[in-house]
């Protein structure tokens, strides 16, 4: 971190109240006393940050002043998409300036005859305020400005048709001295001298919440109340507040408004926070693991400056003694490393940090995923859509249903989602002493601390308790996952979290917290892990606000350390939880960097229920050459016991093998193949030669077929218990300079492929073709973002398609502000179009649950974008040709896909065209046809009895 005080940043030594850094980085502005009026200055941003910059003097220092307004100017701030600076000042007036490329506006240095190098000119003035202007604030987009005042109010001003007023808050009964917006453009909050912080609604501009319990202690007030809200949403800090007799920030949470928590040490009032602009990321320290974070500047009368990270309990750095006078404002740089703040006294400082020190900035589409995931939208949700105009409900099925907001379709049903059950743990701290430190890491002085009373204490960290392998209790913070739509079948950063927890330490999974696994441990039930995707039950992840939960404690258990040979087939040396904790063993195959067959080293096995198939290559000298061992045992998990059943050996070395409920296959370096009854360890075929070794193995769930990929691109699927062939094509024509990573077939027969380049493809027999089902093709990457909102699913077996979708490794989308997710014309066709193609696959793949799924999906688009030709189309479909209005079709279509007849559909359909008033007239017509057809088919059932 480097500190820099340039001296020639100042107003005639007169005080700056206010500093912004310009949303490219290239420039700043200060605000505050001019000479004999107010002024503004717009900075070259080159010459803070290089000294070789500030030494050259044909780099200019000041760009423009204006000296406009009448009196000193308060507050200065950007708009996001940095075409307009607005302040605000003393004479009661808010102006609105842009750049022209020459004119009036500008003057020189400090009154003199020097030529401003840019030229900005105000382009409106906004009269409306009785008092001196405090502070302003621009919405997300730029929609609208917010202004406060000594007046007691907040004006909200309508930025695309200046001047005009939107609304004016009132409500406070105190001189209002901090606004700040809720980064998604539901909220705006305001911070007054009357002792009170109040957030109001931008649905309708009433007051939601008046928050006033910690400032009942605050005395004396300060000029300013610069509040915050932290990037991704979920917490408000406020300005100067008290507990205990000491200064702090309160920290409110939006989950419930809560204000347990808050930032202690300053000695003297809190005057500003700014949160930084992005959501942060990085490595945790010790552990490696990825972190997710906000960052924080505090600002206070003491003239110290203390800057947190969501992620640590304390400070982590403090400043003391900055300035002379009070600190009045901070801005952070949109790349995130550069810290302005200014004071009373007339200076400013810069402060400069590392990608180490902060971390890395989340980019745009990981950030606005997850505001999707929080929210059900994203950043850039347009805040100009009024809601729906009033209508007459004719239908009474509309009266509750039209006012709530539409929930898109779940493909796991709610019950399954919340079956793991936890409880809330409790922590507290308090490091509620004085500042000591002139600059200090992780200063001991500072904490976040509960704003409760110590005699009661209110739980503060949700977190979860664990036992490592030596005995030792550690407390981990349990994270859901972010960018599982982006996770391949080897990655490790699923310990991404979605929220940021203040004092969370480094995020650690569950599943590898220090458990050790017993020699013994196979599950009791047939756990598919001879396949590359392994069914698991999926964690309860539907409600992100409750993300940090604690899991109940296990009973400590006897553990005994892994043999050699099971570590090696886990895989990276993590350690996997016991059986009793419910979860299904996941083997790892070995990850192949080429594509190219590869010999297992030392000993493996993989299991199936009781039966497991354990092979050592190498393991044999002969005369003839080495020979490999593969070993058949039962194990007894109640007994905790192992037996071998049989043992046979092979000539070449395996290089993949995979096990079935009564066979093995095992692959050989030599092209062999051979097909092995688990029982016995004779060969259920003799032994088969490909052209090249097998680089993936697989038997389907009901183990009846029996399938390979060979480094060539061969794919084989055989019917074991008929001894045939049940499919023989080659994946060639779809590898194109990549290779397999994921075999699996399904019950029915059809292989499922996912390429090294993140593309997955199913084959069908009827086509005689490869179906795609995940790409980098726009379409796909749109549908698959925009219609996941829960983690990702695991149950090969019952959602095949989500299942191999979910390990696509393809980022969202490429541009710089994630507008289009939700806002371009082409979102509507391009959804229907995924959609539609997910139902087409799982006809195809015999996947009924998804298709349900699939069709509720349809529905739920139609009802929010669809067209009334659209709509009709696909309802005339599922109600038959024969009862549609539309008679081109002919021939009778089946009245049912996959033994699930089409009305179940149609009746999913309409239930999200229930949600939107305007398709009442559609909603009542086609229920009444589909009520019709039922009675006349349940007559038609009767007279046939």
């Amino acid at each position: 971190m480097k500190i820099f005080q340039p001296s020639w940043v100042h107003h005639d030594e007169k005080s700056i109240f206010s500093i912004d850094i310009h949303p490219s980085g290239e420039r700043f502005a200060t605000g505050g006393q001019g000479c004999d009026s107010g002024r503004v200055v717009i900075w070259n941003m080159a010459p803070v940050l290089s000294e070789e910059a500030e030494a050259n003097k044909s780099i200019p220092r000041i760009l423009c002043q204006m000296d406009n307004h009448l009196a000193c100017v308060n507050c200065v701030r950007w708009s996001g998409n940095g075409l307009m600076l607005a302040s605000g000042g003393d004479d009661k007036l808010v102006m609105i300036w842009k750049k022209t490329i020459g004119g009036s506006g500008g003057i020189g240095a400090f009154g003199g005859g020097a030529k401003s190098v840019e030229h900005w000119r105000c382009i409106s003035t906004l009269r409306g305020h009785a008092g001196d202007v405090l502070d302003l604030a621009w919405s997300p987009q730029d929609r609208w400005i917010a202004s406060c005042s000594v007046d007691n109010t907040i004006i909200i001003w309508d930025a695309q048709h200046f001047p005009k007023i939107v609304h004016v808050l009132k409500g406070h009964t105190g001189l209002v001295k901090g606004v700040t917006w809720d980064p998604v453009g539901k909220f705006i909050a305001s911070q007054s001298d009357d002792r009170s912080l109040k957030v109001w609604k931008t649905t309708d501009w009433s007051c939601f919440k008046t928050i006033t319990e910690p400032f009942e202690e605050c005395g004396g007030t300060t000029h300013i109340l610069r509040l915050s809200w932290s990037p991704d949403g979920q917490y408000l800090v406020s300005a100067h507040a008290m507990n205990g007799g000491g200064p702090t920030a309160q920290i409110i949470e939006r989950d419930g408004w809560k204000c347990d928590k808050d930032f202690v040490g300053h000695r003297k009032a809190v005057t500003c926070v700014r949160f930084h602009n992005s959501i942060l990321k990085r490595s945790a320290p010790k552990t490696n693991k990825l972190q997710q974070y906000c960052c924080l500047a505090v600002g206070a009368r003491d003239r110290s400056l203390s800057i947190w990270l969501t992620a640590l309990q304390r400070p982590l750095v403090v400043i003391h003694d900055l300035f002379q006078d009070s600190i009045l404002d901070l801005s952070w740089s949109c790349d995130g490393y550069t810290l302005l703040t200014c004071s009373g006294d007339g200076h400013i400082a810069c402060l400069q940090f590392t990608a180490q020190e902060l971390g890395t900035p989340l980019s745009e589409e990981d950030k606005n995923i997850l505001y999707q995931r929080m929210y059900g939208k994203n950043a850039n949700i347009d805040l100009t859509a009024q809601a729906e105009k009033e209508m007459i409900v004719e239908n009474s099925d509309f009266l509750n249903l039209s006012k709530s907001n539409p929930l898109p379709p779940t493909l796991i049903p709610q019950q399954q989602q919340h079956q793991q059950q936890h409880h809330s743990g409790m922590v507290k701290k308090d490091y509620h002493k004085p500042l000591t430190n002139i600059v200090s890491q992780s200063s001991p002085a500072m904490g976040i601390q509960s704003s409760s009373s110590p005699a009661t204490p209110t739980p503060i960290l949700k977190q979860i308790e664990t036992k490592t392998a030596d005995g030792k209790r550690r407390i981990t913070p349990m994270f859901i996952p972010l960018n599982d739509d982006n996770e391949t079948v080897s990655n490790a950063a699923n310990n991404i979290p979605s929220a940021i927890e203040f004092g969370s330490k480094s995020s650690e999974t569950m599943s590898n917290a220090g458990m050790k696994q017993l020699t013994s441990d196979e599950p009791s039930v047939p756990s598919v892990v001879a396949m590359s995707v392994t069914e698991t039950a999926e964690p309860a992840t539907s409600k992100l606000d409750n993300r940090l939960k604690k899991m109940a404690t296990l009973p400590p258990q006897k553990a005994e350390p892994l043999a050699a040979a099971d570590q090696q087939t886990t895989g990276s040396g993590h350690t996997v939880p016991t059986v009793s904790q419910r979860l299904v063993e996941r083997t790892r195959l070995p990850t192949y960097a080429t594509g190219k067959a590869t010999v297992i080293q030392g000993s493996s096995f993989k299991a199936f229920g009781e039966l497991r198939v354990q092979v050592q290559n190498n393991s044999v000298k002969t005369s003839y050459g080495t020979l490999g061992r593969v070993v058949g045992l039962v194990v007894s998990v109640a007994q905790r016991t192992e037996k071998k059943i049989w043992e046979t050996v092979v000539g070449s070395p395996v290089v993949c093998f995979a096990v079935g409920a009564k066979c093995a296959i095992v692959c050989s370096q030599d092209h062999t193949i051979r097909v092995l009854d688990a029982k016995t360890g004779t060969p259920v075929f003799p032994v088969l030669s490909l052209t090249s070794p097998a680089v993936q193995s697989a038997f389907s769930s009901n183990s009846k077929l029996a399938a390979v990929v060979t480094e060539s691109g061969i794919l084989r699927i055989w019917n074991v218990p008929e001894k045939a062939v049940f499919l023989s094509t080659t994946c060639s024509e779809i590898m194109s300079g990549s290779f397999v990573t994921i075999l699996h077939v399904s019950d029915q027969g059809m292989p499922f492929i996912v390429l090294s380049n993140g593309s997955s493809y199913c084959y069908c027999r009827k086509l005689d073709s490869w179906m795609l089902i995940n790409s980098s093709d726009p379409v796909i990457r749109h549908g698959l973002i925009g219609n996941k909102a829960n983690a990702p699913v695991r149950n090969i077996k019952a959602y095949p398609l989500s299942t191999i979708q979910s390990y696509g490794s393809f980022s969202g989308p490429k541009t710089n502000s994630f507008a289009e997710l939700h806002s371009s014309s082409w979102q509507t066709s391009a959804a229907i179009a995924f959609i539609e193609n997910q139902i087409k696959i799982c006809e195809m793949i015999a996947s009924p649950a998804e298709l349900k799924h699939w069709y509720a999906m349809l529905g739920f688009q139609l009802a929010l974008n669809g067209s009334e030709e659209k709509i009709r189309q696909v309802l005339d479909d599922l109600l038959g040709a024969s009862h549609s209005l539309d008679t081109r079709n002919g021939d009778e279509c089946d009245p049912s896909v996959l033994g699930i007849s089409k009305h179940i559909f149609m009746e999913d359909v309409l239930n999200h065209l229930k949600t939107q008033t305007k398709w009442q007239r559609i909603y009542t017509e086609y229920l009444d046809q589909l009520k019709f057809l039922k009675e006349r088919d349940g007559r038609d059932a009767i007279g046939a009895k």
